[in-house]
C-alpha cells in the first residue's frame, strides 16, 4: 500500500492527464488495498469536495470491485485514528490530536 495515495501525491502528464510517477512513499506498507482507495477518497471528500462527483471516474479506473461504503468509511476512520496515535506520541493532547479527532468526527457523519 501507498499509504498516503491521493490526487496530491501523483505527477499527471498535462496532455493526457495519464499518471506517470507516484511520490510521498513514506506511509508504504502491506495491506489492503481498500486503504488506498478510501484514502483517496477521503482526501478528495475533505480537501476537494467541489470534486467529490469525479470520485466515480476514479473508482471505474480502479479496476476492481468497488468495497462498500461502510467498508471504505471504515478504512477512513481508521486511518484517521493512526494519525491521531501519530500526533499524540509527539505532542499528548496537542492540537494536531485535536485536529484529527474533529477530522474522524467529520468522517463518521459523512453518507455515501
Amino acid at each position: 500500500m501507498h499509504g498516503d495515495f491521493g490526487p496530491n501525491n501523483v505527477l499527471l502528464d498535462p496532455d493526457t492527464f495519464e499518471v506517470t510517477a507516484v511520490v510521498d512513499w513514506e506511509f508504504a506498507h502491506l495491506g489492503d488495498p481498500v486503504e488506498d482507495l478510501a484514502w483517496c477518497e477521503w482526501i478528495v471528500r475533505t480537501h476537494h469536495p467541489e470534486h467529490r462527483i469525479a470520485l466515480g471516474y476514479f473508482f471505474r479506473a480502479y479496476g476492481g470491485e468497488v468495497p462498500p461504503w461502510r467498508v471504505r468509511r471504515t478504512a477512513m476512520l481508521t486511518r484517521c485514528e493512526e494519525l491521531r496515535q501519530f500526533c499524540d506520541r509527539w505532542e499528548p493532547n496537542g492540537p494536531g490530536v485535536r485536529l484529527w479527532q474533529g477530522r474522524a468526527a467529520a468522517t463518521a457523519d459523512w453518507q455515501e
